[in-house]
């Protein structure tokens, strides 16, 4: 499995503020296992990864597309108080989707030196 992949499934799984242990029930693995697949260790099937989006709530497509895509909506405004800790974990994610898309451009930079 791609690293990219496995970030983006941790990613996902922090943004909806699930532990490891709950991706654990849901999928039925140990929560060792269910580490090895967010570390990249461990191939998962497609069966699996179509459950891990469904869990997330995000497309498998969206998890396995190059480069890291917008894998989540903005939130809306509608109930303040439980979007506050929604849209700083919005920007955060944000961030990194827009440090991994410079970092891969550096790399693409280097790779043709």
């Amino acid at each position: 499995m791609s690293k990219t992949v496995a970030e983006k499934i941790r990613i996902a799984r922090l943004a909806n503020s699930l532990s490891q242990q709950n991706m654990a029930d849901e999928l039925d693995l140990t929560v060792a296992a269910y580490s090895n697949i967010e570390r990249g260790v461990t191939e998962i099937s497609v069966k699996r990864l179509l459950r891990i989006s469904e869990i997330l709530g995000v497309s498998a497509i969206d998890l396995i597309n190059d480069p890291a895509p917008k894998i989540f909506n903005e939130p809306s405004s509608n109930d303040y108080s439980s979007n506050v800790l929604s849209q700083q974990v919005y920007q955060l994610i944000k961030e990194i989707q827009s440090l991994t898309d410079r970092v891969d451009k550096l790399e693409k930079v280097r790779a043709k030196k």
